[in-house]
């Protein structure tokens, strides 16, 4: 059987709670119980005292204990003058037989020193001589920190001994404790019911925001990604939902780039598909000839949609963090310089000037995948070239440091805005106007310069080039045991 978050919360609150309780009672009655005796005892006390007291007067008065030994009636009026109740056998048998009523109470079960209450006070009392010769009372066993002197003419001159009370049968007594009990009893259970009622309410309280988390993940679940929890006060729970909104809030944003991509990718595809099916199309029906200009026409459509696909696959892998790379010391000057002279015709032809400005002190080393990094300045390349009007000027810079080689790529107008330089890494993302979709390019070039970047563990970021157009910065980790 499975229980709810409220319902194990509500049960660990109440078993703390009482838990608690029932300690906190079963202390108080404890507490009570020994308090209850130790009131008893310090009565007692207070009637040997006074009985001391009367002995002391006697004793000046007569000189002797020889009255007590005389008439054992006179030790029964001596402890009623005192307060001390007397049963009548004290006063009506010989001391003989008084002696043997005493002598039939049952021995203690915890010691000579353990007696209840039950047994009267005059059954507890002995009087005894400064050498401990009985004078009157029972002949009962006494322990040294239970004797208490009668003093006359500022000397002792008797000992009274005092079996106190340890348990509490006296029947007045053992009515008030079980009343006692009895209030505690129905003190623990009300005390129980609250706990019940205060653990309720605390655990609704403390599980709202949590069931406010949990509705919004349902919803969140069932596709509806503008969903939002009400973020209250600064604690965890307050911090869960806020976390909770920054989670649907990419939901919703990785949605929304995820519907756009689709529809630019249906969009990429779309056209060169097109154009091929066409002139397919045109060729199968005779209108036109495959002249050898169409088939190569054709061929080139098929290696722009072929170079599409490919861009797409490394994103993909890129995102499953399984882009491999063959990771090995490269040089970067030497590497921007090959692909430079492969783009020097189409250069020429842009009438574009390119300019190479580098460290040559010392080779600049990257570890890193040359495949993959002469892709990366390749795209930088084409980028350029693409969008950069005619008669303008590209310029490549290449420096480093201890830690770092900085490559960047500036170029002539057009420019970026500040607005679109934010997001001229997104994928399919083409800056409109100045650079727009009629300039070619699928979108991919510049995303798929950051994953490659990204995954040598470099940085990459946009800004405005000093020259008027676009300034592409990359910062890659210097290779450190060749330097």
């Amino acid at each position: 059987m499975k229980f709810s978050v409220f319902y194990k919360w509500l049960l660990s609150l109440l078993l703390t709670l009482g838990v608690i309780v029932t300690l906190i009672l079963l202390l108080v009655n404890w507490s009570f119980q020994r308090g209850f005796v130790s009131y008893a005892r310090q009565n007692e006390i207070l009637q040997i005292e006074r009985v001391a007291s009367l002995l002391a007067d006697a004793y000046k008065r007569r000189g002797s204990w020889q009255f007590l030994r005389d008439d054992y009636r006179q030790w029964a009026k001596m402890l009623e003058s005192a307060g001390i109740v007397v049963p009548p056998q004290m006063r009506e048998q010989p001391p003989r037989r008084q002696q043997q009523e005493v002598a039939d109470i049952p021995a203690p079960s915890s010691g000579p020193d353990l007696m209840a209450a039950s047994i009267p006070l005059a059954h507890r009392i002995v009087l005894v001589d400064t050498r401990r010769d009985p004078i009157a009372g029972p002949r009962i066993p006494v322990r040294e920190d239970h004797w208490y002197a009668v003093r006359s003419g500022g000397k002792t001159v008797a000992w009274i001994g005092l079996q106190p009370i340890e348990i509490i049968t006296d029947e007045l007594a053992r009515s008030f404790i079980e009343q006692q009990r009895t209030n505690l009893v129905w003190i623990l259970l009300a005390g129980l019911l609250l706990s019940l009622l205060v653990a309720a309410a605390w655990a609704r309280w403390f599980l709202r925001p949590i069931q406010r988390v949990m509705t919004a993940a349902r919803q969140l679940a069932a596709g509806n990604y503008a969903t939002r929890v009400t973020v209250r006060g600064r604690n965890e729970l307050s911090e869960l939902a806020a976390n909770f909104n920054q989670l649907a809030q990419t939901l919703a944003r990785n949605e929304q780039i995820r519907r756009q991509w689709i529809v630019d990718i249906s969009h990429e595809l779309r056209t060169p598909i097109a154009v091929i099916g066409g002139e397919i199309e045109a060729l199968l029906d005779g209108i036109r000839k495959p002249t050898p200009e169409r088939m190569a026409a054709l061929h080139s459509e098929i290696e722009a949609l072929g170079k599409l696909v490919d861009d797409l696959h490394l994103l993909s892998l890129a995102d499953q963090a399984t882009l491999q790379l063959v990771q090995e010391p490269v040089n970067l000057t030497a590497l921007v310089q090959t692909q430079i002279a492969h783009f020097e015709p189409r250069l020429q032809q842009q009438k574009l000037s390119l300019t190479l400005d580098a460290d040559h002190s010392e080779p600049l080393l990257v570890l890193a995948d040359a495949r993959r990094l002469s892709q990366l300045v390749g795209n930088l390349l084409e980028n350029s070239l693409r969008y950069t009007d005619p008669k303008g000027e590209i310029r490549i810079l290449i420096d480093g440091d201890g830690e770092r080689i900085v490559l960047e790529v500036q170029d002539s107008p057009p420019g970026v805005s500040e607005t679109e330089l934010e997001k001229i890494f997104d994928r399919l993302y083409r800056v409109d106007r100045s650079r727009s979709r009629a300039l070619g390019g699928s979108g991919l070039g510049l995303a798929i310069c950051r994953e490659i970047v990204l995954a040598h563990g470099g940085q990459i970021r946009a800004a405005k080039s000093p020259l008027g157009g676009l300034a592409i910065q990359i910062s890659l980790p210097r290779e450190r045991s060749l330097r």
